[in-house]
């Protein structure tokens, strides 16, 4: 499709909307930015397909009337001012060809987050291309129990809030920063619609194979929203991490720059992590504890129950942010050491990160999002740095369309090699790839070594994980999707056993 044919979206400025329809309101995105609008008093319906929770159960609460499946009829009978076009859905989607031949005004969820939202407050931007949502997540929550009452929107359940949304009182809207696709007119990264005035830079690398050939094609996204920044904001450049320190090569923002040495590296930097301990008196609960130095609040010994030096990483990004909201006069109350603290000790965690599922018979059973070669790395060498006796076992399913191709097949098998033993779930058959670009699970495994097993379906492979289990084991099953519920299968087995 030539860019001359590709539809144009309308002008927020030029409409005013009573009743907006989200085609594909199901995602996470689209479905916090529903609630947002409903929230903001507009009248809010959409439609989609397969929809599940928590979304599904989300909507639900809402009373957000969801249309499916798909059909121009839907749209007829909702008569909506302005249609939300989801991203996932491309050209020859029925709703959306009626939503084009009809003339119904249309935009994506980030820029009407955007204009009707962040653009008038103080935008808290999150990117990287690892711990995006937990960052959110844990700064959402650190500036509502230091009293600021702020806007969020968070790409999955922070366990701290009833919902992955909130409309706040305050002047700050926090939000994760995808440099993912926006829709089938808008190519480019979600991130570029938020506004950002203070943005927090947390790694980069390569990901998203299915739309970037390179991680140089997205480090030129990441420049522009630098470039973004007014000269009044701030950015956080965790300059430990090598992508985020070669961007800075490449950039000369308007705004201030802070340097944060997340692991404790760069020796000039503004805000820096030290000490860093771990332990762990049960298998739901591990105890990570850390330095983090800055200008203004000295040394500051943070305690948190999340799991790995990658979220100290992410909680030193965070406390560089509030402390710069601080200097500004962009929060309303005074900042302190112990405020802090105790926001963070009471910091629950997301859903899916390292959740701990089941204890049954000596056996505990957790599950991840973990779905690309450095976050698999991370998350196992935080649960052995916390359990370092354990047998740990892993079970990784390729769902995701970047884990779906083979750029990742040999650090996949390096990552998952640091795992005692490793169960590789079947790969879902993706005929837009190349054969010659698919992932070779059986080959992955065999890089591994013998202990690694690959397997054609779910069910062998939950059989197998079974008859190897026992007593004094730990498995993790990491996947950006549903792994088709076997870990859960698997927990109430071993719950059903103890009984």
């Amino acid at each position: 499709m030539s860019t001359q044919n590709i539809p144009k979206p309308v002008d927020l400025n030029t409409v005013n909307p009573k009743k907006i329809y989200f085609v594909g309101i199901g995602g996470t995105g689209m479905a916090s930015v529903a609630g947002l609008l409903q929230e903001a008093g507009y009248e809010i319906c959409g439609s989609d397909v397969g929809i599940y929770p928590p979304m599904s159960t989300m909507l639900d609460e809402l009373k957000i009337p969801v249309y499916t499946p798909y059909g121009e009829e839907n749209l007829r009978l909702a008569q909506p001012d302005l249609a939300v076009i989801a991203n996932a859905l491309s050209r020859g989607n029925p709703e959306l060809e009626h939503v084009l031949a009809s003339g119904i005004p249309f935009t994506s969820f980030p820029a009407i987050c955007g204009d009707i939202f962040i653009k008038s407050r103080i935008g808290v931007v999150v990117t990287g291309t690892h711990g995006k949502t937990t960052t959110t997540s844990i700064l959402a929550h650190l500036l509502t129990e230091l009293g600021e009452d702020p806007s969020f929107v968070v790409g999955g359940i922070p366990l701290n809030f009833p919902r992955s949304f909130r409309l706040g009182k305050g002047k700050t809207f926090v939000i994760e920063g995808d440099e993912y696709d926006t829709s089938f007119f808008d190519k480019g990264p979600k991130f570029l619609h938020y506004y950002p005035h203070h943005l927090i830079l947390n790694n980069l690398e390569f990901d998203h194979a299915d739309i970037y050939p390179n991680v140089e094609a997205i480090e030129a996204q990441f420049i522009k929203v630098c470039n973004l920044v007014p000269p009044e904001g701030v950015i956080f450049a965790n300059v430990d991490d090598p992508g985020i320190a070669r961007l800075m090569t490449k950039v000369t923002p308007k705004a201030k720059v802070v340097h944060v040495a997340t692991a404790g590296v760069a020796q000039d930097a503004d805000v820096s992590v030290s000490d860093i301990s771990a332990t762990a008196t049960r298998p739901d609960q591990q105890t990570w504890t850390a330095t983090i130095a800055t200008k203004t609040l000295g040394k500051v010994r943070i305690e948190t129950h999340l799991s790995g030096k990658h979220n100290i990483a992410n909680i030193a990004q965070v406390i560089a942010c509030v402390e710069s909201l601080a200097a500004r006069g962009h929060l309303t109350n005074k900042l302190d050491a112990t405020g802090i603290q105790r926001a963070l000790a009471s910091f629950k965690n997301v859903r899916r990160r390292l959740d701990h599922l089941v204890s049954s018979g000596g056996i505990d059973v957790y599950e991840d999002f973990a779905h690309h070669p450095t976050a698999v790395g991370l998350v196992i060498d935080g649960f052995r740095t916390a359990f370092p006796q354990r047998r740990l076992f892993v079970a990784f399913d390729p769902r995701n369309a970047t884990s779906r191709r083979n750029v990742f097949q040999a650090a996949f098998a390096q990552k998952l090699g640091m795992a005692d033993r490793v169960f590789i779930g079947p790969c879902p058959e993706d005929k837009k790839i190349p054969e010659g670009e698919r992932m070779n699970t059986e080959a992955m495994a065999k890089a591994i070594g013998t202990r690694a097993t690959s397997y054609a379906s779910h069910e062998a492979l939950l059989n197998s994980l079974r008859e190897e289990l026992r007593s004094g084991d730990a498995v993790i099953f990491m996947s950006s999707g549903s792994f088709n519920g076997i870990q859960h299968q698997l927990a109430e087995l071993l719950k059903m056993t103890r009984s």
